[in-house]
């Protein structure tokens, strides 16, 4: 499931493929995933337009179309973006196609089709409708614990919670976790101060580290959870095996030995 470094990466290929070139025709293959919208005002809104710019908050990606006029990304379970020259290069589930002009082409792919396209004038309005939380990377170490400190219940659900903070997922908190030495299941209210300052900067840590990746598992340090993560995985740390727990409604995988649970 995409989730922060995820997204990152897509605003950035968006940013290097995609702007100043001018829109030709969008082809909407789903009408299921568009939001607010139809398939024909999509494209006569789009139509003759460029993408000048992008942005991101948390798990959506915001694409400038004009002063006032957003394009709004978010990826669901299976989206992605793949740009291309040939019709024939069309991803199997290409669910929006944009054209350019210059015939080549950005598509929408998401397989399972969770993800949403919509337009929007104000970000800063649609972040307060849905209410969201900060990106995690724009935050400080103050406004960090002024959030935990007003919630309660297991470290690992606060992360999660999009009203809190938007962008972390079910992967990368088990990261943070795992990299501060944090059972997933303590309670955020028995955390210490220094507790909290370091699970701060494990998820600076975390998130920029996969973001320079690429979130691609295989370029991410062997040291970390993900590399292991899953039944029979051991902990890159002291050799145990890797215990899981439901908590919050998600599965968390952590090292029971090197993230002993507070009491």
């Amino acid at each position: 499931m995409p989730e922060l470094p995820e997204v990152e990466n897509f605003k950035r290929y968006l940013d290097a493929t995609s702007l100043h070139q001018r829109i030709s025709g969008v082809d909407v293959r789903s009408a299921y995933i568009l939001k607010g919208i139809s398939a024909r005002e999509l494209a006569r809104r789009l139509k003759g337009r460029c993408f000048e710019s992008s942005c991101r908050h948390g798990k959506h990606l915001f694409v400038r179309v004009d002063r006032d006029l957003w394009l709004r990304l978010h990826f669901g379970m299976t989206g992605s973006l793949q740009y291309f020259k040939h019709e024939e290069q069309a991803p199997k589930h290409t669910r929006v196609l944009f054209v350019f002009a210059t015939d080549h082409r950005l598509a929408f792919e998401d397989q399972r089709k969770f993800g949403e396209v919509g337009l929007l004038k104000d970000i800063n309005e649609f972040l307060k409708k849905r209410a969201l939380g900060p990106d995690p990377l724009d935050i400080s170490l103050t406004q960090f614990k002024e959030i935990l400190g007003k919630h309660r219940g297991a470290v690992k659900a606060i992360l999660l919670n999009q009203k809190f903070i938007a962008g972390i997922g079910n992967i990368y908190a088990d990261e943070i976790l795992f990299r501060a030495r944090i059972h997933p299941a303590t309670q955020i209210s028995t955390l210490k101060e220094k507790a909290v300052a370091n699970l701060f900067r494990a998820t600076r840590y975390v998130l920029r580290t996969a973001i320079d990746a690429r979130a691609d598992v295989d370029l991410m340090p062997k040291s970390w959870l993900l590399p292991h993560r899953g039944k029979g995985g051991k902990c890159s740390r002291c050799g145990r095996e890797l215990k899981s727990a439901k908590i919050g409604g998600r599965t968390a995988w952590f090292c029971a030995h090197c993230q002993e649970r507070a009491l």
